[in-house]
């Protein structure tokens, strides 16, 4: 007999929003990071961890407006 699996959507869009925030907010950060060091800027640790969760929220702002758009598509 065979057995169907459920699907959890709740977890999988969770598990989506996380890795959406903290990848773009990596992203971001590393390349702010770098940019600063190349320019031999200074900034604080303040900075970044701001960057970091301003570029992850923005991120997933973006995702969920283009998850909107595609659904109200169908």
């Amino acid at each position: 007999m065979l057995s169907s699996a459920n699907i959890d959507f709740s977890g999988i869009l969770i598990d989506l929003i996380t890795i959406v925030f903290f990848g773009l907010g990596t992203v971001y950060t590393l390349a702010v990071g770098m940019i600063h060091i190349v320019k031999k800027k200074t900034r604080t640790i303040g900075y970044y961890l701001l960057s970091f969760l301003l570029s992850g929220l923005i991120g997933v702002a973006i995702a969920g407006l283009m998850a909107l758009l595609w659904v109200l598509s169908l």
